[in-house]
């Protein structure tokens, strides 16, 4: 009899347990509030995620988004290659008109070659992608070179002349760059002191006379001095020996020239440090964990970029993994993909139609939108691509087929903040518990489920079999036998 009554009051209490565990998870489920008539449900992916295939694309004709082809051949020989993507105001007036004033491009040397002394009416900044070589700098004061390998950046600049040189014999020398023009915005152009088969020298913007009095030789001396290059038909990358390589690697290992460095001025040796290189992997990475690296290098800790007002980062995301939703407060991300393909997403309050040709803001001027409609931007970026993330915009980026690597350039960076809406760090689980309810419509236990259940920061698994959820401790059925007296 009492066994059996035992058993009466042990089955009666599972049968509890179980009413009070339904009723608790109908109370959450009806916590959020019902989808309206009429509401479509959102995009659907296949599970397993991370090939990008299945996910329904709102749109990936857009002019954030720039492809191989965007760019132009400045210049281009078997030695090498110069591109250049357009005025990203002739790309979208509007919305790029905060950074009308800024060029990027690419610069691809092949082994064993010599990018000609140049300079730009323009400051550059660009990061070494792949390879290794040498830099020089040159002035009427001084000049110093420096060894360059992946992961550097050097600032070049305005009206500072240089050359560099790959010194390497089986590796191309890569390197990204923004350009800040200073004379015409958006608008730069290279000078050289020696003519090559498709840039005049600037010397030819001077009569014979004035630069054979200037240089005091004779006429025929300067003339080929300045036009020799352009008639044997060499371009501004060239190929050079192993001995010239030697020459030229020699003087990166002597810091300046010491006899002139002890005449410097002051404004000479701040110029110095302007252009003195420095390793973006020699940071400690913001941002780190097994998904993911970004190494980001502000201008209030160099002055390299500090007048610039630039940033110069590097990601490194693993295959199948999620940079974490987050929006930058100033800055604009210029971004270059140097390895994989990823799903970039992005929220903006302009509407892009497939087959649209123009975006807002292009052709007549248009009435400011005041809606409150959020539009999603969807593309699957690849290596050799660019894509711009505005400031304010929140976006992710979701590697997929391989690894992933990007390098940016963040333009009005000095005084940005970024601010990840997902994540353990994440603004929104900072929100006062009364205000996440009354914004979200739901109740304290959702709330607190939708911005605290990321075990992550930053990087995070796309595959939540990944995800490292910490056990929670759920009675037994022994447990529940032991209260009753078994």
């Amino acid at each position: 009899m009492a066994i059996t009554n035992k058993l009466i009051i042990t089955l009666l209490l599972l049968i509890s347990i179980a009413v009070v565990h339904c009723l608790s998870f109908r109370v959450e489920i009806d916590e959020f509030e019902p989808p309206q008539q009429g509401e479509q449900e959102g995009p659907r992916r296949r599970p397993g995620g991370g090939s990008g295939e299945g996910w329904e694309e709102e749109s990936t004709n857009h002019p954030y988004h720039f492809r191989k082809r965007s760019f132009s051949d400045w210049f281009q020989s078997k030695e090498g290659f110069v591109r250049v993507l357009p005025k990203f105001t002739k790309h979208a007036p509007a919305l790029f008109r905060g950074i009308e004033n800024y060029r990027f491009s690419l610069v691809e040397m092949e082994p064993t070659t010599f990018f000609v002394p140049h300079h730009l009416d323009a400051d550059a900044v660009f990061i070494v992608l792949q390879g290794k070589g040498v830099i020089e700098f040159v002035t009427d004061k001084t000049k110093e070179s420096f060894h360059i390998t992946k992961g550097d950046v050097v600032r070049i600049p305005s009206g500072v002349t240089n050359f560099i040189t790959n010194t390497n014999q089986t590796v191309p020398l890569r390197l990204a760059q923004i350009t800040v023009p200073v004379n015409n915005p958006g608008n730069y152009k290279d000078y050289f002191p020696a003519a090559s088969q498709f840039q005049q020298s600037y010397f030819n913007g001077f009569t014979k006379e004035v630069l054979s009095t200037s240089f005091n030789v004779p006429e025929e001396l300067l003339g080929r001095l300045v036009t020799r290059s352009k008639e044997i038909g060499q371009g501004i990358i060239r190929r050079i020996s192993p001995d010239q390589i030697k020459e030229l690697a020699e003087h990166a290992t002597s810091p300046s020239n010491k006899h002139k460095a002890k005449k410097e001025k002051e404004e000479d040796k701040d110029l110095r440090t302007l252009w003195t290189p420095f390793n973006l992997f020699a940071i400690d990475p913001i941002y780190s964990n097994d998904f993911g690296h970004f190494h980001e290098a502000h201008p209030k800790n160099y002055n390299q970029l500090q007048d610039l007002h630039i940033a110069a980062a590097w990601a490194n995301m693993t295959q199948g993994s999620l940079f974490l939703p987050h929006f930058n407060s100033k800055t604009t991300f210029v971004t270059f993909v140097e390895n994989g393909c990823a799903r970039f997403e992005m929220a903006t309050p302009y509407k892009f139609q497939r087959g649209q040709q123009q975006w807002p803001g292009q052709g007549q001027e248009e009435e400011e939108d005041m809606s409150e409609n959020v539009h999603k931007v969807v593309s699957r970026v690849c290596k050799g691509e660019v894509f711009i993330v505005p400031a304010g915009h929140p976006f992710t980026i979701l590697s997929q087929d391989q690894d992933f690597i990007a390098v940016g350039f963040g333009i009005y960076a000095t005084n940005s903040k970024r601010t990840f809406l997902a994540g353990e760090e994440n603004l929104l689980s900072n929100l006062n518990p009364a205000a996440t309810r009354v914004t979200f419509g739901v109740g304290s236990k959702v709330a607190e489920k939708l911005f605290t259940s990321q075990n992550y920061s930053y990087f995070a698994p796309t595959s939540r079999s990944q995800q490292q959820i910490p056990e929670k401790h759920k009675p037994s059925f022994q447990s529940i036998l032991d209260f009753a007296g078994f």
